[in-house]
C-alpha cells in the first residue's frame, strides 16, 4: 500500500485507526495483569487478659464482673454513685499479663455516656500499675446538662506489665446532690495490649 497515492484525510484515518488499534492492543495486555496473595492465620490466645478482683460480689450493688470465654471483655454491673460522695472500687478486676515478657497498656474511650448527665459529677477509671509514673487516668465528667469524654487513648505505659504482674482497674463514682435515685449511665473503655 502506497501512502503517497491516498488522499490526506484517508491517511490522517488510516493512521489514527492503527494508533487506535495499538492503544488498545497495549492496554488489553495490562488488563490481565494480577497479583496472589495466600497465607495461612493461627488463632492466637491472648497473653493479657482481666481476671477477677476482691470486690466482685460486694458493695451495695452488688458489684458483678463477668468475663467472656477469654477473659478479654468484662462487663461490670451493679456499680452505684452516691449523692455528693465518691466511691471507689479499687479491685473489681484485674489485668494479667501471663506471657513471657512486659507489655505496654494503655486506656482509650470506647463507647462515651450519652445519658443522665444531670444525675452525675463523674465516672473515671484508673489503670492502677505498681509504678506511679505507669498509672493511666480515663476521667468523664459531668457539668449537670452534658458528659465531657477524655476524647482519646492515654499514653502508653513505660515500665509496662510485667510477665505474671496483674494490675487493677480501679473505678470512682460521684452522683450530683440532686440526683434523681436510680438513673443510669453506660460507660466502655478498652485496654489496648502493645
Amino acid at each position: 500500500m502506497n501512502l503517497k497515492n491516498l488522499p490526506a484525510k484517508k491517511t490522517m484515518k488510516l493512521l489514527a485507526l492503527l494508533l487506535t488499534s495499538l492503544l488498545i492492543a497495549s492496554v488489553s495486555a495490562f488488563t490481565y495483569y494480577s497479583l496472589t496473595i495466600s497465607s495461612t492465620i493461627t488463632v492466637y490466645a491472648a497473653n493479657v487478659y482481666f481476671i477477677e478482683g476482691t470486690d466482685n460480689n460486694t458493695g451495695p450493688g452488688p458489684v458483678i464482673l463477668t468475663l467472656d470465654s477469654t477473659n478479654t471483655t468484662a462487663t461490670i454491673t451493679g456499680l452505684v454513685a452516691y449523692k455528693n460522695a465518691s466511691l471507689t472500687y479499687t479491685n473489681v478486676t484485674l489485668v494479667y499479663n501471663n506471657g513471657g515478657s512486659a507489655s505496654q497498656l494503655r486506656l482509650a474511650p470506647y463507647t462515651d455516656p450519652s445519658t443522665n448527665p444531670e444525675d452525675f459529677v463523674y465516672v473515671k477509671f484508673l489503670l492502677n500499675a505498681t509504678t506511679a509514673g505507669d498509672r493511666r487516668w480515663l476521667n468523664y465528667t459531668s457539668d449537670g446538662s452534658s458528659w465531657t469524654s477524655p476524647g482519646s487513648a492515654t499514653s502508653w505505659t513505660t515500665t509496662g506489665l510485667g510477665a505474671s504482674a496483674m494490675w487493677p482497674v480501679v473505678i470512682m463514682t460521684k452522683a450530683n446532690a440532686t440526683a434523681t435515685a436510680s438513673q443510669t449511665v453506660d460507660i466502655a473503655i478498652t485496654v489496648d495490649v502493645q
